[in-house]
């Protein structure tokens, strides 16, 4: 039962400008994309009073960032077979919440697998080391 909290982002890899043809966009610095989101996400459990500033402090002085973001290969209109794999991907569920349970006086969340013979729980600000991947993740595949 790992646990690794990620989600994942479909994107073109350009725009149509006004005469209508495709533009492919710049290559994106991942390690520049990669501190915005991550920028983000700490912002975010920041206001909603999910972590506090000296959470935030101790995730900054990790030697490596805690967050990844990954970038697949480029899948061209011609190539069906990836575009399906890949779509049937993102919209695979990685956990169920039906399997989770969250204990607010505890603090904690259970998750139950599959056959329900086992499960495992966490406390709520260490979820997101469970399962020896302490990163989110963000996947970007463009086409």
């Amino acid at each position: 039962m790992g646990f690794n909290p990620h989600g994942h982002v479909l994107v073109t890899d350009g725009c149509f400008p006004e005469k209508g043809l495709f533009r492919v966009a710049p290559t994106v610095k991942l390690k520049c994309l990669e501190k915005i989101f991550r920028s983000k996400i700490l912002a975010l459990l920041l206001a909603k009073g999910k972590i506090t500033p000296d959470h935030i402090n101790l995730l900054k002085s990790w030697k490596h960032s805690g967050f990844q973001v990954y970038c697949g290969p480029r899948i061209l209109p011609r190539e069906k077979t990836a575009m399906e794999n890949l779509a049937r991907y993102i919209i695979r569920a990685s956990f169920s919440q039906e399997r989770m349970t969250y204990l607010p006086e505890e603090a904690r969340m259970i998750y139950r697998s599959k056959d329900t013979r086992r499960e495992k729980a966490f406390a709520a600000l260490d979820i997101g080391m469970a399962g020896g991947h302490p990163r989110p993740v963000a996947y970007f595949s463009t086409v």
